[in-house]
């Protein structure tokens, strides 16, 4: 108890250096919390992008290669696709981790209206001249399509349900076969409600196929933004969908085996990035034409990812710079604190106190000045963290701008113009992760400050302590 207690005395009584100390510690601990507090957050949000942007592959054409074909003369590489069934064998591969698959059928009815569907079909562009047959010959029993039936959900699809875009009003979203779901809008319109049933026909030939029957299961709110502002058309407006699952439509094409109509897409999940190369050489292995190409969104990840690692870049080096400088002086002034303190270390020494018991007043004392410290540096750190990292961020967007625009031989050449627009303000928080790393750098400062003090208690015996008091 009486260490404890001399150890409070002591703080008080050297406060002038203890204060100065205490600086010293506060400003180290603030610097260490922002960079740590900022090199976390950026982890968080690096590896979730590298795993959305490495782990998704696209199948994509070849430019070059196209137009190598084009040029030859073969202009049926036009006209070429991606077959169904090499879609579902790469879902198969042992590199792959998850596949997403959806779909899209073009259907039509005569009692289903749709919405923005005019009385006279042709006012809306499409005239009966564009339904053909495989022969390339109009089909006499053809229609116009006014419904858009999806079988399944993208990624993004998905992603509007999760962010409230879209969500369920009532009912559940379709798991069994032939269920579906279908927006408030197009509900009101028709008069359906939850467990109703309609049907869906085929508009190549309504009388040869079979239709699409279908039960609503559920009824959805949609919020999406119309991206085609001024025209009016049953086909893009999003209301009009109506989502059932995959299954369902992948067994009605089937049954009726009408192929130009069903438009399968599908995304595949790597179980790790680095196997897109493997990924790409099974793909052509079972069948995917050479003029196809499998590929991560380079382009997005370097968008978003890129600014944010040389924020974190920018982050450590002036968390080492501080570490460095500061520690140094830390040092410095461990080592004038001692020499002043050390006639008191050996009359304590002289008096019969231990070795160990003076270290201990020491440690007791340095533990308070790293309490304090630890707690004022973690406050200012979380505090100034948001708006040095904003601008620390803003730096590198504005690096990240000129960098993408690059003179060679004095022609300008511009990156593809990515999808998904970059990180402009990065909200960082306080974890704790980086409270463990904060707290680390807190004991290492502490550790170098006590071994300079135990070091010298060790070192001088308590009259040779005295005898150079002078």
């Amino acid at each position: 108890m009486y260490i404890i207690k001399n150890s409070l005395k002591n703080i008080i009584r050297n406060k002038g250096r203890n204060i100065l100390l205490g600086i010293i510690m506060i400003a180290i601990l603030s610097c260490v919390a922002i960079s740590i507090i900022i090199n976390t957050t950026s982890d968080d949000i690096i590896n979730s992008y590298k795993n959305k942007f490495g782990s998704e592959v696209f199948i994509q054409a070849n430019r070059e290669k196209i137009e190598e074909k084009i040029n030859s003369g073969d202009t049926k590489v036009l006209d070429e696709g991606i077959p169904n069934e090499i879609l579902e064998k790469l879902s198969k591969s042992k590199y792959i981790k998850e596949t997403v698959f959806s779909s899209s059928y073009r259907g039509y009815s005569d009692t289903i209206k749709a919405l923005d569907q005019q009385k006279n079909e042709k006012s809306n562009g499409f005239t009966e001249m564009n339904i053909v047959d495989k022969n390339n010959k109009k089909n006499k029993n053809s229609k116009i399509a006014n419904l858009n039936i999806l079988g399944g959900l993208n990624p993004s699809g998905r992603d509007e349900f999760k962010n409230g875009t879209r969500k369920i009003v009532g009912g559940k979203m379709p798991i069994n076969e032939g269920e579906c779901i279908i927006s408030e809008n197009f509900a009101k319109l028709n008069n359906l409600k939850i467990g109703d049933k309609f049907k869906v026909q085929n508009p190549n030939n309504p009388d040869k196929y079979a239709p699409l029957k279908l039960t609503v299961s559920g009824l959805y709110y949609d919020g999406s933004k119309n991206e085609n502002v001024g025209f009016k058309h049953p086909m893009v407006n999003r209301k009009n969908e109506i989502i059932t699952t995959y299954d369902t439509l992948k067994k009605y094409n089937n049954e009726i085996k009408d192929f130009n109509n069903f438009i399968i897409d599908a995304k595949y999940f790597l179980k790790n990035p680095d196997l897109l190369e493997n990924f790409n050489k099974e793909a052509h292995e079972k069948g995917l034409n050479d003029l196809y190409e499998i590929s991560t969104d380079k382009e997005n990840y370097n968008n978003i990812v890129k600014p944010i690692e040389g924020l974190k870049n920018v982050s450590n080096t002036f968390m080492f710079v501080v570490l460095g400088f500061g520690g140094s002086i830390l040092v410095l002034i461990s080592i004038l604190g001692i020499r002043e303190r050390k006639y008191e270390i050996g009359v304590l020494r002289a008096m019969g106190m231990k070795k160990g018991t003076v270290a201990l007043g020491l440690v007791f004392e340095t533990t308070c000045m790293i309490i304090i410290s630890l707690i004022l540096g973690l406050s200012i750190g979380n505090l100034l963290s948001q708006p040095i990292s904003n601008t620390l961020l803003q730096g590198q967007l504005e690096a990240q701008k000129q960098a993408s625009s690059s003179v060679i031989g004095g022609v300008v050449s511009i990156n593809a113009t990515p999808t998904t627009p970059p990180i402009e303000n990065l909200t960082v928080y306080l974890n704790c992760e980086a409270i463990i790393l904060i707290i680390g750098v807190a004991l290492l400062l502490g550790t170098i400050s006590i071994g300079i003090g135990i070091l010298y208690i060790m070192r001088y015996e308590p009259m040779k302590i005295l005898s150079e008091r002078n």
